[in-house]
């Protein structure tokens, strides 16, 4: 997966972010079958795009962006639990290291909405709401084409094997 995206811009937006230490613990944090770091990153990228795009607040929707799954896999709940306390236990992360706006708060603790207890308040927060589901839908499914193509080596060597014994 890509850390770093073909846009200047962007990648200087989020270098201070990613760069922090605690945030980089979460490359080792499973999402989605993937990593949580590539995840945030993912969904921080294309919320700038589409952002920008449409002439919002391109950098603190990037900012909220990249940190709306900011927390790491210490927590000792069910995991239905932290599918829906998780953008607040992400958002008071957030806070520990980092100064936040209102806007990126709002995108932090509304991005799972209806799941979640918050509803976006702003244009930005229901793009990277959107965002998210669409890179939850792309990681499930890459992960599962994965999957399955390791299935299928299996099948096909466990079938070479059988014949050639044959």
């Amino acid at each position: 997966m890509r850390t770093f995206y073909p846009n200047e811009e962007f990648n200087n937006l989020i270098t201070p972010i990613i760069s922090n230490s605690e945030y980089q613990k979460t490359k080792s944090c499973v999402h989605h079958g993937m990593n949580r770091y590539d995840h945030m990153v993912r969904v921080a990228y294309y919320s700038y795009r589409i952002t920008k795009f449409c002439h919002l607040n391109y950098k603190e929707t990037t900012k909220g962006a990249v940190l709306h799954d900011f927390f790491l896999d210490d927590y000792n709940d069910k995991k239905a639990k932290v599918l829906v306390n998780h953008p607040k236990i992400a958002l008071d992360n957030s806070l520990k290291y980092f100064e936040l706006t209102d806007l990126e708060q709002d995108i932090i603790k509304a991005h799972m909405f209806p799941v979640g207890k918050s509803v976006p308040h702003y244009l930005e927060g229901w793009i990277v709401n959107l965002v998210d589901d669409f890179a939850c839908f792309y990681e499930r499914s890459y992960v599962l084409k994965e999957n399955m193509s390791v299935a299928f080596s299996m099948v096909f060597l466990l079938f070479l094997v059988f014949f050639k014994r044959w």
